[in-house]
């Protein structure tokens, strides 16, 4: 690996200081963050070419990520991600139906690209993906505090909007129902109300519920108000696929035949449960070889000197090791042990003179929409992080 020098670490000059915002001018979206210590009051300076990359190699990734889709479906192998044969019509009818079933939102992490280096996918969280709440309030708000006429690239709520509105027009319907829902987390409440306030401009009804209180049954997703249950027309979930099929089959059949019988759109819609199990981004690089994604494979005898290992469908960046010329780098511990691993060759995070260490994450929507940044005095970028803002240089 080589030698670091201070010069390829992000400058003191790249970063602007605002001062800490009260409460009150802080939408409530927020509050519940501003106990968490995870704001940071910097934001760092992105210049148009690291954006321009930026947004090139997830255009890219995206377009690998739906040709591999369209190859392993026709190849019948999606059993070699493990997603059990019960899901598998489900996840077929989604993505032949796309149409009816579009994608929502993820987001691409990315290793590297904040200097003179080229900046790699390492994954894309495509299933639950969270930061809503940071990237649509707090880094416009944190814009406006910088002097000058100063931009970030950030289209994120356009874009849910444009999407959202195109279901509902196909839908045929005035108000028809949209019902977000989560394990109840406040976390995810708050990412799943951002796209709630977001339904309700696109023209839907909109409701919350939590999951344990929202009616599966043969007929179609239900939600009660008082003593009547209304029928759900769009559901968006915080509520991993990986868990229901894997956790909850029963629930997973039911939602699989009602989605089948388009009784309900779901979002994001099935076969994001491909997208989300880093199997595949095996399968990208053995089919698709490609200079965007990290290199992955499904073991050890590659030669990846420099390696991360990392649970197939691990989050939060729990139970990662980072190896390095056979020596152990850094380790995460997590709820995530017992899973299967995917080796993926090792792209560094670019790091400050302070030694933070710094990953984009680039919303994607049906385009780049978003740029959002998570920083932390460590190799792995865990639940632990700062969220912080950037402006366009």
């Amino acid at each position: 690996m080589a030698v670091e020098s201070r010069s390829d670490r992000l400058e003191d000059s790249r970063f602007k200081e605002i001062k800490r915002l009260k409460k009150k001018h802080i939408p409530h979206r927020l509050h519940w963050y501003l106990g968490e210590d995870y704001f940071s009051e910097e934001l760092l300076g992105i210049y148009r070419s690291e954006i321009e990359q930026f947004r090139r190699i997830s255009d890219e990734a995206f377009y690998l990520f739906q040709r591999a889709t369209e190859k392993i479906i026709k190849e019948g192998k999606l059993a070699e991600l493990g997603i059990p044969q019960s899901f598998h019509d489900c996840i077929i009818h989604s993505w032949t139906n796309k149409v009816q079933h579009p994608f929502l939102y993820g987001r691409f992490d990315i290793n590297g690209g904040l200097k003179s280096d080229y900046g790699r996918i390492i994954e894309f969280n495509a299933d639950t993906c969270s930061t809503i709440p940071e990237t649509l309030f707090w880094q416009p708000l944190q814009l406006e505090q910088l002097k000058g006429n100063h931009q970030s690239f950030n289209t994120l709520k356009y874009d849910l909007n444009a999407t959202l509105s195109s279901i509902k027009s196909r839908i045929g319907k005035d108000q028809p129902v949209f019902l977000g829902t989560c394990f109840g987390y406040e976390e995810d409440i708050l990412n799943v109300n951002c796209i709630i306030d977001i339904a309700y401009e696109a023209g839907f009804k909109p409701f919350y519920s939590h999951l344990e209180k929202v009616i599966f049954s043969d007929e179609g997703v239900y939600h009660q108000i008082g003593d009547e249950y209304e029928e759900v027309d769009v559901l968006f979930k915080i509520i991993p696929w990986d868990w229901m099929f894997n956790d909850e089959p029963e629930l997973a059949n039911i939602l699989s035949e009602l989605i089948i019988k388009n009784k309900v759109i779901v979002l994001n819609p099935p076969y994001t449960a491909i997208w989300q199990n880093k199997k595949f981004l095996a399968y990208i690089t053995k089919n698709f070889p490609n200079s965007v994604l990290a290199e992955t494979y499904l073991d050890k005898s590659f030669g990846l000197y420099d390696y991360v290992a990392k649970p197939v469908y691990g989050r939060l960046g729990e139970n990662i090791s980072i190896e390095v010329a056979n020596n152990s780098e850094a380790r995460s511990d997590g709820d995530f042990g017992n899973q299967e691993k995917i080796y993926q060759k090792y792209y560094p995070l670019n790091k400050d003179l302070e030694n933070y260490y710094y990953q984009v994450g680039m919303f994607y929507t049906n385009r780049a929409s978003a740029i959002n940044l998570r920083t932390q005095e460590s190799q792995i970028i865990t639940d632990d992080c700062e969220f912080m803002s950037h402006f366009i240089i």
